[in-house]
């Protein structure tokens, strides 16, 4: 409760209006049955297959090419001292 006092005083009345707002809003929406949907996932994306005794096959999306390329000129050459 004190909290919330305090971070209505260094808050501007635009802030704290469009908290209440929003409050309201979500709170009708949950009184009315909406519900937002989830983002749609890619298939596959991440995926850890079972195979038995420890044993799982993993699956990740490989990086993109302007991150591999980042990385390779920002990084140390592997093996190099530090």
């Amino acid at each position: 409760m004190a909290d919330e006092k305090n971070t209505a005083k260094n808050e501007g009345a635009l802030v704290t209006a469009a908290k209440a707002i929003g409050k309201a809003a979500g709170k009708v929406a949950s009184a009315a049955g909406v519900q937002a949907e989830a983002p749609k996932q890619k298939e596959n994306l991440f995926k850890a297959e079972y195979l038995g005794s420890g044993t799982f096959i993993i699956t990740k999306p490989k990086r993109k090419r302007a991150k591999l390329r980042q990385s390779r000129l920002k990084g140390s050459v592997r093996g190099a001292r530090r």
